[in-house]
């Protein structure tokens, strides 16, 4: 592949692209025809070989032969957007429950008229919507497209970040390879499928670049920031050839309006995720803070001459203020959890992460440690943390000086030193926030939290990446020349000594790298998870259930570690929904079932209910996904597979409906007294 003429290279690529064709095709031809505990279990392994064909083909051609980078990276991207789009391509009805389910509620809510605004955060269900009627596209599907088009802008944002921080050509492809690990996704607390929080995360990288490009775009003031590609937008005549070098104009062309696309960025962060846009709020401040110190204290200092945030952070903030206040029933609840979390971790009366207590209790339980899940989870996500610590900190102390190597198109003064000064004030005032979701109730936002910082490794660790595949020592103003040229000596003699297996070596740690960190990407018994796969059969197993209730007073639905009201959310709305919408017929859930109820007999556990409302015929649902959940991804920790087979043979428990992925039984109460309902209303429906 180090042939002059690049027909090697040429080669190589040729077959990574047919054979990621090949794999993308397999796929496409092998849809899910039920539940699938596994989506990586359940697509062919032809795929997954393809995959890995184009990937080590794709790090191959990036570190031999870099007139051919492009190509390359665009062979891994199409690679890893494969990887995230893999629910489409196998033709998943939905991906995604606990909350997805609620979400494709209120986005079927929003098609039938009901007004977005009144939602906390309609931003994603809004392009959901939109997607359907216009592509006319089953809601379920739009959904899914959503969240694989954030998926995407990640894929490009983080890159563009990278490049800018180091302008050159290497950077970039470092920038690419490090977005598709894929980081943020933790399958704690952010995830894959639509998630509000994680859509509004991924969207971020794509709001720092463009506060990349608006601080140096040009100010006011006389001095001006100079930065080849400065954010100018404009690229002179003449100047852009077929080859590598590629120049920009400055000085004289106008700015970017960065002033006026923030704002209109700055409004979607806020309705795609409020919390998300408090998060960069305290980002954006910390910068500002810096920008006006400098310019207070050291006005000569080359930071006080870079367009201010004042304004964007100012505007950032009352746009989320004005949203919060008129959807205060959402947002108080956690302001004052949080306010008594921490207040009583200071009393001394609180506890830290009380769910990763709880977590590390349940993976001892099925003999999984939680160090062992700490390094499928955040193995990658540690070590990019460490060299994004490295490299932020050795920019700022000026330990690493800048990068000039080939392609690069940086000129004076520092200004990747300069911005990086500026985010890592932002940071140090965004940690204190998200240390007080360490503490009490509000640790289980933690991994959210988690999520963002890995965001944000993702971006600074590619830095870190990249000067440690610097040809030269980055290493300024630290000991002697002779010291410097040592190591560099050092470097060449090993170079020279084994060129090629330091360049199979580094093929093989990116394809583990990558292999290990989008093996987490989707939940599966690799992580003691289960799928977030939803079939259709299941979703049409609960919508014919909820149709055969009787009038007068319904039967009432149980279940396995759950209960209906999600579903009933994604069929038909709910009257928790911030918009007033009538469901028929009205469905009344009841708690979940213990698995010893489920042993000793269904009958008896509901005659005897310590709460007298429960004591009444009931549905029981039971999905093939409770089944697969339970007994395989969770190795029976709450519910065995006896359990599940004991049901149908009890005696008062009769099967009404089996669709091969949800199955109802009747489970019939001799002595049931069928008390006053407290919901009048939702007791009380026509027949349906």
């Amino acid at each position: 592949m180090r042939r002059e003429d690049g027909r090697a290279a040429e080669a190589a690529l040729a077959v990574g692209y047919l054979a990621l064709t090949a794999g993308i095709a397999a796929s496409y031809a092998a849809p899910a025809t039920g539940y699938e505990l596994s989506i990586y279990a359940a697509t062919p392994a032809v795929t997954w070989a393809a995959l890995a064909v184009a990937g080590a083909v794709s790090v191959g051609v990036c570190l031999s032969d870099e007139r051919y980078l492009a190509p390359a990276v665009l062979l891994a991207a199409l690679g890893a957007a494969t990887v995230a789009g893999l629910p489409l391509i196998r033709g998943y009805h939905f991906y995604g429950r606990a909350d997805s389910l609620v979400h494709l509620g209120l986005v079927r809510s929003i098609s039938v008229g009901n007004d977005p605004l009144r939602l906390f955060y309609p931003g994603s269900h809004l392009i959901a919507t939109s997607l359907a009627k216009v592509a006319a596209l089953e809601v379920t599907r739009a959904m899914m497209l959503v969240m694989w088009t954030y998926t995407l802008v990640f894929f490009a944002s983080v890159p563009l970040c990278v490049w800018f921080l180091v302008p050159d050509r290497r950077a970039l492809a470092v920038g690419a390879f490090s977005a598709f690990l894929l980081l943020p996704i933790n399958n704690v607390s952010t995830h894959q499928h639509f998630h509000t929080y994680s859509i509004g995360m991924l969207f971020v990288p794509f709001v720092i670049y463009v506060v990349f490009t608006h601080l140096i775009g040009g100010d006011a003031r006389e001095r001006a920031v100079k930065r080849v590609a400065d954010g100018s937008g404009a690229i002179g005549r003449g100047t852009v050839g077929l080859d590598d070098t590629v120049a920009f104009s400055v000085g004289s062309r106008k700015p970017v309006p960065t002033s006026y696309l923030l704002p209109l960025i700055s409004i979607a962060l806020v309705l795609v995720h409020p919390q998300i846009a408090l998060n960069v709020v305290f980002l954006f401040g910390g910068m500002v803070v810096t920008q006006h110190a400098y310019r207070r204290f050291r006005p000569d200092n080359v930071l006080a001459e870079y367009r201010l945030l004042t304004f964007q952070t100012a505007f950032l903030l009352v746009v989320f203020v004005v949203w919060v206040a008129t959807h205060e029933w959402q947002f108080v609840n956690t302001a004052e959890a949080m306010i008594e979390s921490v207040t009583e971790f200071a009393a001394g009366e609180g506890s830290t992460t009380p769910r990763v207590e709880s977590q590390s209790e349940s993976a001892s339980s099925i003999g999984a440690s939680i160090q062992e899940l700490f390094v499928k989870l955040f193995g990658v996500g540690a070590i990019y943390s460490l060299l994004a610590a490295a490299a932020v900190l050795g920019r700022v102390t000026g330990y690493l000086g800048p990068l000039e190597g080939r392609g690069s198109r940086r000129s004076d003064p520092d200004t990747a030193k300069d911005v990086t000064t500026l985010f890592f004030a932002g940071i140090l005032v965004l940690l204190p926030f998200f240390a007080a979701h360490f503490v009490g109730s509000i640790s289980t936002y933690l991994f959210r939290h988690v999520g963002f910082l890995m965001m944000l490794a993702t971006i600074f660790g590619a830095v870190g990446v990249r000067y440690l595949l610097a040809d030269e020592s980055p290493l300024s103003g630290l000991g002697s020349r002779s010291a410097e040229t040592r190591v560099g000596s050092s470097s060449a003699r090993f170079t020279e000594v084994l060129p090629e297996a330091r360049s199979v070596a580094a093929v093989a740690v990116v394809v583990l790298l990558l292999s290990l960190s989008l093996a987490t990407v989707f939940p599966s018994p690799f992580v003691y998870l289960s799928g977030s796969h939803v079939p259709e059969g299941e979703m049409d197993g609960y919508e014919r259930a909820f149709a055969s209730q009787s009038g007068g007073s319904p039967v009432w639905f149980g279940g396995v570690r759950h209960t209906s009201d999600r579903y009933e959310v994604a069929l038909y709305g709910a009257e928790s929904a911030p918009w007033d919408r009538q469901v028929n017929p009205a469905v009344i859930k009841s708690s979940p079932v213990p698995d010893r109820a489920m042993l000793d007999g269904l009958p008896t556990y509901y005659a005897n209910h310590p709460e007298e409302i429960v004591r009444r015929d009931h549905y029981f649902v039971v999905a093939e996904a409770d089944r697969q959940r339970e007994v395989l991804a969770y190795r029976e920790l709450r519910y065995s597979a006896d359990a599940f087979e004991a049901v149908e043979a009890q005696p008062d428990v009769g099967k009404v409906r089996d669709n091969g992925e949800l199955t109802v039984y009747f489970v019939d109460i001799p002595s049931d007294t069928f008390p006053e309902s407290p919901d009048e209303d939702a007791a009380t429906v026509p027949g349906g």
